[in-house]
């Protein structure tokens, strides 16, 4: 059994070792011999018998637990998780980790209905008390997650290692995809998250508004009121910690994928070279004047005027440009600007296909760019735009693309 006081005064007085094996806890094990190594770093006045007693105390509290069948040691599950509390650890949740705290939020809804309908006051207190702490976990789960990721942004832009861009902000791209966009479209107007928020909200305030007029549980009106409010700025915070997240992993997004095409680019550029060659196409247009010989040779009167009377009479010839070996050449990528996109497509008549058009104006573009610009499009809240029940099939590049087209309405029209 844990004792209260000797953890406390254990994290007080060994709190450099504690905290590194809690770092050391998230990637493997540890042994009894490594936990002395750590006392004799962080305390080098200690003697051997000291360090071994120290050790040996941590074992003996429950901070140590061995593992089963080996001799290797982990940190007690409960001693851990409050280091990391203490710490801040910066461990990206997952989406699933608010969802299923909105969906227990929905569940204590309808039990609080049925116990205001039977007009249970200790079920009510119980439920609006278990309400409040939920909203408190959405709320830290907020946080900490923005807090993991502006730790991942410092630790790719300070990484100074020889490693590629795209393994150095590999971090940052899965935070974007696994975390940013299931947490936008969770909280998007038409949400599931939204609309438990907007549910809640409304249950909270009938129930105040029946104390009210009825004066029945008149004494439980402040914690109603504190959590209707405190539900309304948890549905603030998400959204002003998502678009902090938002603002600082988009730069890295945009930066990444230019590097991208700059690198596309540079190796169709060097591609080009290897087929047609330079040296040898250049060779055959310098016209020669003299041998090799006669370069490092003193010429006699008669060479040297004989060689400028050609030279009154020299013409330069027309010479044709050897054929391409590839009849089509690729050409240097260029990517529009998405604020230019934008405006152009707000300047689009009633009616107009997206994706159609999109692929009118740029052809050059390849597939990948293309709906990332259509997807950026889609969501620009300058365009009003209406999602097609109907499928349109289109081809970019060799690519055949089935898609549900976003169609301009008429207010788009300037």
């Amino acid at each position: 059994m844990l004792s209260a006081k000797k953890i406390l005064k254990c994290l007080d007085d060994d709190w450099p070792v504690l905290e590194a094996l809690a770092n050391r806890s998230q990637l493997y094990s540890f042994s009894f011999q490594d936990v002395q190594a750590l006392f004799s770093r962080y305390f080098p006045q200690l003697s051997s018998e000291q360090v071994f007693r120290e050790a040996q105390k941590l074992l003996a509290q429950e901070i140590l637990i061995p593992q089963a069948k080996s001799s290797q040691l982990e940190l007690n599950r409960s001693v851990l998780e409050f280091i990391q509390f203490l710490t801040q650890e910066h461990n990206l949740g997952t989406v699933g980790d608010i969802q299923s705290r909105i969906d227990e939020l929905d569940r204590l809804r309808a039990r609080l209905d049925t116990a205001v309908r039977q007009k249970d006051v200790h079920e009510m207190r119980r439920f609006v008390r278990l309400m409040d702490e939920r909203v408190r976990e959405v709320v830290k789960h907020f946080r900490k997650n923005e807090s993991a990721i502006l730790h991942l942004v410092d630790k790719a832009k300070a990484d100074d290692s020889n490693l590629s861009l795209a393994r150095r902000y590999a971090a940052v791209m899965e935070a974007f995809d696994e975390y940013i966009e299931p947490v936008l479209q969770m909280i998007d107007i038409n949400g599931p998250f939204q609309t438990s928020i907007e549910t809640l909200e409304h249950c909270l305030s009938d129930l105040v508004q029946f104390i009210e007029d009825t004066g029945f549980m008149s004494g439980d009106k402040e914690p109603l009121v504190q959590l209707r409010t405190r539900l309304l700025d948890m549905n603030q915070i998400g959204r002003e910690s998502l678009t902090r997240s938002t603002d600082v992993l988009m730069p890295l997004r945009e930066e990444l994928r230019k590097n991208t095409l700059i690198s596309r680019n540079a190796s169709l550029v060097l591609a080009t070279l290897r087929k047609q060659g330079f040296e040898p196409t250049m060779e055959q247009l310098v016209p020669k004047f003299s041998s090799d010989h006669q370069k490092f040779s003193l010429g006699s009167a008669n060479q040297i005027t004989s060689y400028m009377a050609e030279l009154v009479d020299y013409q330069d010839d027309n010479y044709q440009l050897p054929d391409a070996v590839d009849s089509q050449p690729g050409a240097n990528i260029r990517v529009p600007d998405l604020q230019d996109v934008l405006k152009s497509a707000r300047t689009q008549k009633t009616n107009t296909d997206l994706s159609q058009w999109l692929a009118r104006s740029y052809p050059q573009l390849p597939v990948d760019e293309l709906l990332f610009l259509y997807q950026e499009l889609s969501r620009a809240p300058a365009l009003k735009l209406e999602h097609q029940d109907s499928v349109s099939e289109m081809e970019v590049n060799g690519f055949r693309l089935r898609l549900h087209p976003f169609v301009t309405r008429p207010a788009d029209r300037t």
